[in-house]
């Protein structure tokens, strides 16, 4: 089985028992701090995957470090390390998350400018984006000093790239296809 249908499995396992106990928002807040916790300590991912650590040993692990992740979550944790599938905890939240958001009709949309915009610019983009896509939308910002200046906004498959970086470039090749 592949990666991708690895985590899928789990995301949507874990999704649908979400549901079930109507705790489906909990569970995707909890979840992506999960994810953000074994990104930002890759040696945990390591210990738990060590094949000499019996099992009582990992879920002690787990216990130590999850302590106010109890219930479902913590028992998904559970069963992830004892099938030796904690190394796809971030890829299942990455699906769980766009699972939530089709649910929830939220689109993510990434913008990245030089500078860090302000909160009425941010809550003016929001409303255009919600109009314009008839979604709620959830803004992730991000700053990247190569674009030069304007900006670049991307959910799903679009890309709209506004920023003089893109329009130098564009500009070069449209020089060097003259000559």
């Amino acid at each position: 089985m592949s990666q991708n249908n690895i985590a899928s499995a789990y995301a949507e396992a874990i999704f649908e028992l979400a549901e079930e106990n109507d705790c489906l928002d909990d569970i995707c807040y909890d979840l992506t701090d999960i994810s953000n916790i074994f990104t930002a300590n890759p040696e945990l991912t390591q210990l738990l995957t060590i094949p000499t650590l019996s099992k009582e040993e990992k879920i002690s692990v787990l216990e130590q470090v999850f302590v106010s992740y109890k219930g479902i979550l913590f028992d998904f944790l559970c069963l992830l390390t004892e099938r030796n599938r904690i190394a796809y905890i971030c890829e299942i939240e990455s699906v769980f998350r766009k699972l939530y958001n089709q649910k929830n009709n939220i689109e993510e949309v990434t913008v990245t400018t030089v500078v860090r915009r302000t909160d009425d610019e941010k809550c003016r983009l929001t409303v255009k984006l919600q109009n314009k896509l008839s979604k709620r939308i959830n803004l992730i910002e991000k700053i990247d000093s190569q674009i030069i200046g304007g900006v670049r906004l991307q959910y799903g498959d679009v890309l709209i790239d506004n920023s003089i970086a893109s329009r130098i470039e564009n500009m070069t090749k449209e020089l060097n296809s003259d000559e």
